[in-house]
Parts: C-alpha cells; sequence; structure tokens
C-alpha cells in the first residue's frame, strides 16, 4: 500500500530526514554500480576466437531490468502451470516484520497508508540498520514457516518467494506455495502458530495476510515486485529497488528449483530467436516461418509460457569433471527436440564450463565460443 507522511514527521523527525537521504544513497548506489560495469566493458575488448571477431558489449539498465523481469514472469507462470497440473491449490501469504523493525507509526486512510510519528518500539539506530537486521530476521521466519510446512507436504511443494521494500524501506515478503489440497488446514494452522510465535499479528501497520486458493497466485505476486518502466516515475522506483537490494544485499526472488535453469533457457530462447529462416525454416499457411515465429505460434496454440514449453521439450546431459573423476547427469526424454550437452570442470569452488552445445532436432544450433579478453 502506498504510504505518505504527515508535516509533522516531515518537520521533526530525524529518521524521516534518514529516509530521505537512503532513498537518494540507493539511487546513487544503482548508478554507480551501472557505471562500473559501463566502464569495465567500455576497457575491455572481447574475441571470439572460433569466428574472429571483435565484440564491443554495452550495459544497459533498463534493458537488463526489462529482461529480468520478462524471465522472472516466465518462471513464475510455469511453475504455476505446473502446480495447475498437479490440481494443486495455491496461497498467497505476506509476512511483515514486528513493529520493532518500523520507523514510524501510520494510520490507514483512503489515500493510503499515513505515517505520523517516529515509532516509540523502534530499536535500531538508524533505518538502514533496521533493513539489514529485518531482512536477516524476515528470512529467519520464512525458513521456520518453510520448514514446518514441509513436514506436513514432503515433496508436494512448489513455491516463490519475493523480498519487498515499503516506502519506508524496511524489507517484508510475499509468498506463493501451491500444494495438494489436503494439507490445505494444517498450513494454516502452521501460518498461525508462526504468527503468534514471532508477534507479527498487529493493527498499526500493514497486516500480515494468508488468502487461500487464489486464482493465478503467481501474477497475483508478480505485480509487487515488477515495475513497468513506462515513465521517469517506474525507472526511479525500480533504480531505487536495484540499489537497495545491492546495497543490503538482499535477495528479491528466489523460487523452486526447475529442470531448466534460466542459463540454459536464455541459451535456447537467444539461440531459436537468431537462427535465420533459410537454416531452419517451417510452412504456416503457405508462408515461411523462422523457427521462433514457429514456437511462438506453439506456445499460443497450448496456452503455455515458454518457459514451460523449452522445459517440456529438452533433455541435457551434464558432466562435471574434477580431477580424474566425473559424474554424468542427465534429465528428459531422449526423444526430445531439444537436446543440450554441458561439460564442466570443477575447480577449488568453481566451476569453469568447457563444452555447451544445444541441437535442435539433432542439428546444433548453437555451440559455446572460445573468447580472449583485451583491455583497451
Amino acid at each position: 500500500m502506498k504510504g505518505y507522511y504527515s508535516k509533522k514527521l516531515q518537520k521533526n523527525s530525524k529518521l524521516y530526514a534518514e529516509l530521505q537521504e537512503n532513498i537518494k544513497l540507493y539511487y546513487q548506489h544503482s548508478i554507480e554500480k551501472e557505471q562500473k560495469q559501463k566502464s569495465y566493458l567500455e576497457h575491455h575488448k572481447f574475441v571470439n576466437l572460433s569466428k574472429k571477431e571483435i565484440l564491443s558489449i554495452n550495459y544497459d539498465f533498463e534493458k537488463k531490468y526489462k529482461e529480468y523481469s520478462r524471465i522472472t514472469e516466465q518462471r513464475a507462470l510455469t511453475i504455476q502451470e505446473l502446480a495447475k497440473r498437479k490440481e494443486f491449490c495455491s496461497v498467497f501469504i505476506t509476512l511483515t516484520l514486528p513493529s520493532q523493525f518500523h520507523p514510524f507509526r501510520s494510520v490507514a486512510t483512503l489515500k493510503g497508508r499515513l505515517y505520523v510519528e517516529d515509532n516509540k518500539d523502534f530499536q535500531f539506530s538508524s533505518i538502514k540498520e533496521a533493513v539489514s537486521y529485518g531482512y536477516k530476521e524476515l528470512n529467519n521466519i520464512y525458513q521456520t514457516f518453510y520448514k514446518r510446512v514441509k513436514n506436513y507436504v514432503k515433496n508436494d511443494l512448489y513455491y516463490i518467494k519475493a523480498v519487498e521494500n515499503h516506502s519506508t524501506m524496511i524489507p517484508h515478503l510475499h509468498l506463493v506455495l501451491y500444494f495438494p489440497f489436503e494439507y490445505l488446514d494444517s498450513v494454516k494452522a502452521v501460518f498461525k502458530r508462526i504468527v503468534e510465535h514471532f508477534k507479527l499479528d498487529r493493527t498499526d501497520l500493514e497486516e500480515v495476510a494468508f488468502k487461500d486458493n487464489v486464482n493465478y497466485a503467481s501474477e497475483y505476486l508478480l505485480k509487487y515486485i515488477i515495475k513497468d518502466l513506462n515513465n521517469g516515475s517506474d525507472i526511479f522506483k525500480a533504480r531505487v529497488l536495484d540499489g537497495w537490494k545491492r546495497f543490503h544485499k538482499i535477495r528479491v526472488l528466489t523460487s523452486s528449483l526447475l529442470p531448466l535453469n534460466v542459463m540454459v533457457y536464455k541459451k535456447i530462447y537467444n539461440s531459436v530467436s537468431f537462427i535465420e529462416k533459410n537454416k531452419i525454416n517451417f510452412k504456416s499457411d503457405d508462408n515461411i516461418v523462422s523457427m521462433k515465429e514457429k514456437i511462438d505460434l506453439e506456445v499460443q496454440k497450448l496456452g503455455l509460457p515458454i518457459y514451460l514449453y523449452f522445459q517440456d521439450n529438452f533433455s541435457i546431459e551434464k558432466t562435471v569433471k574434477k580431477g580424474n573423476d566425473r559424474k554424468i547427469t542427465k534429465v528428459g526424454e531422449k526423444s526430445s527436440i531439444f537436446k543440450v550437452k554441458l561439460i564442466s570442470e570443477k575447480k577449488d569452488k568453481y566451476y569453469k564450463i568447457k563444452t555447451f552445445r544445444i541441437s535442435y532436432k539433432n542439428e546444433e544450433i548453437y555451440t559455446k565460443q572460445k573468447f580472449i579478453k583485451l583491455q583497451n
């Protein structure tokens, strides 16, 4: 809910003054991080040894944010569709921190939440300190809740978790859970005990909430974390959120692991998007269409997110080398139309990708290129 501040609070509160400085700090922190990335790319070029091409790579915040938003949406809709296939019920949960984490006391109005005075229960020396400790406490609350839910549902569980900032910059958490309907009462009971244990129930700030059987619960969550970037206000909010999460090292979005991870999805998506019509083409209504156009038509016909379409139609063979040892993992059917081969080498704590190939019906559409980095 949108927040605004009384004139008395704006005039007399040191915490309010700090909040305004923090917002500027987060915005500037996002700009500085972008400038560092741009500066690095400006001073380095990358030579593709396979094609003997020199690449100049640019970094653009808005472009990256939009890509992140699209992939976030695709993963959330994929998890929702997988839950539908299993006929799971859905719940949408909001977890907010206890009163001592919030710098101001507020009241609900038709215009939004009005912050009227400093909160006498606030237990931190600064709002920045409250954000950092609050994020840790939110994770503690969530982990306790999640583990207790798992005791009931075992592996029959999908989740999407998003951490968002209040207008005061204090974090709160939105969570979508999918599980068999038979466990709904048990999960409700766990939620009630968590609220009581962590003393989350209150009336002067945004309430914790539990909404069950929410249709399209993923879309309900996405509206909180994805800005449209249609105007300067959207861009400013996205910048502040970006700086806020970077400054406090906050993971804004996490979700259930999917067989198709983001890296492989992006490679498949980019590969099919840039295949020329004269290489692999198809007919649709007597017109020649590209692979990407054909897939878009299939996805529209099936009513699926494209992420799930790729996941339904891919297989992967992963090989991890460590010294003389190697571990091979296979996922998916041999008859899959997209086949991925990934070979990595583990050194210390890091993995280096040695081979990465993608084929469509046994015709290679992507292979990892060899690059060297040059400094200008």
